[in-house]
């Protein structure tokens, strides 16, 4: 059941984050809109976000591997350092400057692991951070729900930061590809 739990969660705060993000995108576009413009923003999600996704071959598998990483961590230990936002922002911080540090050096073919690697952090950083946070995020809160571990505060101050740095990886992945 808690896994069931954890998905659900993960569902939610991924599909919150998008309409968030494109309310956010409609809303700074112009100043009057019409009732149908507020209406079609979020009807219009599938026909802006699966294009933009299939774009990147494989992002299931980027993406289903940080999620799992993302729900596991949190989940290992009681200890508040692992149950907070510190590793999404690492990653906020570390993966644009490997991407920024390999994309001169880049190696099309090559059979070293670190060369797939970097090129896989370098090509799906934002991907990768997106749904690693959603992953944490989401257990979190399961933790937060079940466990009572976690004080309200501190869930919050961790949540809203998590969230910002979806945001800003939902914008990265739109802006790349505009």
């Amino acid at each position: 059941m808690g896994l069931l739990s954890i998905m659900l969660l993960c569902i939610f705060y991924t599909i919150l984050i998008v309409i968030v993000y494109e309310y956010y995108k409609l809303f700074n576009s112009k100043d009057e809109y019409t009732k149908q413009e507020l209406k079609q923003a979020v009807f219009l999600i599938p026909d802006h976000w699966i294009p933009l996704l299939s774009k990147f071959r494989l992002y299931p598998v980027y993406a289903l591997v940080s999620l799992v990483f993302g729900i596991l961590i949190p989940l290992l230990s009681t200890n508040w350092f692992f149950q907070s936002s510190v590793f999404c922002i690492l990653l906020f911080i570390i993966l644009p400057q490997i991407r920024r540090l390999y994309e001169p050096m880049k190696v099309t073919v090559s059979d070293s692991f670190v060369d797939t690697v970097a090129t896989a952090l370098s090509e799906y950083y934002e991907i990768i951070l997106l749904f690693f946070s959603t992953g944490t995020l989401s257990s979190l809160t399961y933790t937060w729900v079940t466990e009572k571990e976690l004080s309200f505060l501190w869930f919050m101050f961790n949540a809203i930061i998590i969230c910002i740095i979806m945001f800003f990886m939902l914008a990265s992945l739109d802006k790349e590809n505009v």
